[in-house]
């Protein structure tokens, strides 16, 4: 693994690997990615690289429901007009891309696929095995539903895997690992199946009555250690649908039915993955019935798995401390390398501060310890005109806090813009666009801790010059998460650490890596809670960030004033 913010991770994984494959030791390289802007700094890099006379094809996979020529994919003919003889031309349009390109990106994969008139997303699936350099999601190359097949069987393969940002892949990797299933989806079927298949309506009711017997017996949250005749009953359902399929292909609420049985499936082969690193326990909700899920708790087996049958790996991030929690996480091995890179920027250009004076502990929400963080963001960011942004441990805290800023005084608090959920490309970039060059009056953005802009963001000169990061932003307790921290607990006394505090502490360290992303860039990060001073959090600090001073609101503007004028 390797580590820190802002020091060339892409370019010095990249280059390397690039290298090798010069000099014929790796046949293809996967760079791996959680979110669609580290992609491009991915494509950014190769194309630096192309300025210096790098010949490399290059290619980045968009997902099916973001690539489709349709509103919701439907790959048949009759539906579309790309799947009516996609077949027939698409061979020409790969010959003719490949021939004429090698910035092979979404906007190429559309252009070409609608010059000729084909789906633009299996056209990119045979354009990859021509290229050398495919960029992707991490789905394409640990997920068991949607890996890629032609490249990833049982035979090892001289392939390297750059797997960017992944410290995010710990928890997507336990999510492509669990499986659920819910009492209410098998008695929606029967309903819709009706007596159509009495082979089908049987199965289904068996599933159901194995959910309903342990319903009688469920009290919150109830583990369970055996589900073998379920498991038997669900594979009978499977091949009760097959039959079902091949005698009703066009059916009312066919959708409904399929996204059962691809459950199913799903369940059944996460169900043979089952191992000591998985839990099996049942909850219920009042929408949506009993649910049964088998939790994948530790992912490092399954990852194996898959990185057993390639050449190298390469995990990179700003944020992969604590590194041997990552390296046991991500399916390491004790001979395997680390590096940490210490930070090359200037110390004198960064200013680390601890507010001790506010708590945002879930007992201590209130508009009083609310005022108080506002009273700190007023003085922190009236201190220097500029941008800055604010991070909140969950948008319930930032409306709640925003609304108190909007009844201040208009000249006591500057302009702020707000982070809104499920933000699409274009009101993320629209959001961002507010952080200009040179700007005559202050903005502030309130932002959620772990969210889009809290990293993967280059924010570089005087678009970003300060971050007040409000909380530690622990994960919310949930039922899941407790499960998570019992079993960590039992295994080796680090249950609260695994489950809430490497997490959260995450989140804190990629958002205070907003501020400084290059040798000039000058900045100043306020960490807002008491618990920033407790040792178990203060292990987890980047060494450069030891440098830091506690400041209570009526000492910050005196210290931010100094460090200012210092810079």
């Amino acid at each position: 693994p390797l580590t820190r913010e802002g020091v060339g991770k892409t370019i010095s994984t990249v280059f390397p690997t690039v290298k090798a494959m010069g000099e014929e030791k790796v046949s293809k390289i996967f760079y791996l990615t959680a979110k669609t802007i580290t992609r491009t700094v991915a494509s950014d890099t190769v194309n630096i690289l192309r300025q210096d006379n790098l010949l490399l094809k290059s290619l980045i996979i968009t997902a099916k429901d973001k690539i489709c020529v349709l509103d919701k994919p439907d790959c048949n003919p009759g539906s579309c007009e790309r799947a009516k003889g996609h077949f027939d031309r698409v061979n020409d349009c790969i010959f003719d891309l490949i021939n004429n390109e090698d910035d092979i990106s979404r906007e190429v994969i559309l252009a070409y696929s609608n010059k000729y008139k084909v789906c633009p997303f299996e056209m990119c699936l045979d354009v990859s095995m021509w290229v050398d350099f495919i960029i992707c999601d991490y789905n394409y190359a640990f997920d068991p539903n949607v890996y890629l097949r032609r490249f990833f069987g049982d035979r090892k393969q001289d392939y390297v895997f750059l797997i960017d940002e992944a410290h995010n892949l710990v928890d997507r990797a336990c999510n492509m690992y669990s499986a659920s299933l819910y009492k209410e989806d098998f008695l929606k079927i029967r309903r819709l199946v009706g007596k159509k298949s009495q082979k089908l309506y049987r199965a289904l009711t068996k599933c159901n009555k194995d959910l309903l017997d342990w319903k009688r017996d469920w009290e919150r949250l109830t583990v369970i250690d055996d589900i073998t005749d379920f498991a038997i009953h669900l594979t009978n359902l499977a091949a009760a649908f097959v039959e079902f399929f091949e005698d009703y292909s066009e059916i009312e609420a066919k959708d409904e039915i399929l996204e059962l049985y691809f459950d199913v499936l799903h369940f059944i082969n996460i169900y043979q993955l089952l191992n000591d690193k998985y839990l099996i326990y049942l909850d219920y909700s009042v929408e949506r019935d009993l649910m049964i899920k088998l939790l994948c708790v530790d992912p490092s087996d399954n990852l194996k798995s898959y990185l057993n049958n390639i050449k190298s790996a390469i995990f990179f991030s700003a944020t992969l401390l604590p590194i041997r929690y990552y390296v046991d996480q991500l399916g390491g091995r004790e001979d395997d390398y680390a590096i940490y890179a210490p930070s090359p920027f200037p110390e004198q250009n960064k200013l680390v501060l601890i507010g001790d004076e506010v708590s945002t502990r879930y007992s201590r929400r209130n508009n009083y310890e609310y005022m108080k963080i506002l009273d700190y963001i007023k003085i922190f960011t009236r201190a220097r005109v500029g941008n800055y942004m604010v991070f909140f441990s969950s948008y319930k805290m930032m409306e709640d806090i925003s609304e108190l800023a909007l009844n201040l005084e208009e000249e006591s608090m500057p302009s702020i813009i707000m982070q809104k959920g499920n933000m699409d490309e274009g009101e993320r970039e629209e959001f961002l666009n507010e952080f200009i060059e040179n700007p005559e009056k202050t903005k502030i953005g309130f932002c959620v801790l772990g969210g889009i802009f809290g990293e993967g963001i280059d924010l570089t000169g005087d678009r970003l010059i300060g971050a007040v990061i409000v909380g530690p932003g622990l994960p919310m307790k949930d039922d899941e998460r407790e499960l998570l921290r019992r079993y960590y607990d039992k295994k080796d006394g680090q249950g609260f650490k695994y489950a809430y505090l490497y997490q959260g502490m995450n989140k804190v360290l990629q958002a205070g890596g907003r501020v400084i992303r290059t040798m000039e860039d000058k900045g100043a990060i306020l960490l807002l809670d008491d618990r920033f001073l407790y040792q178990e959090y203060q292990n987890l600090f980047p060494r450069e960030w030891f440098l830091y001073k506690v400041v209570k609101r009526d000492e910050l503007k005196e210290t931010i004033d100094e460090f200012w004028d210092g810079v």
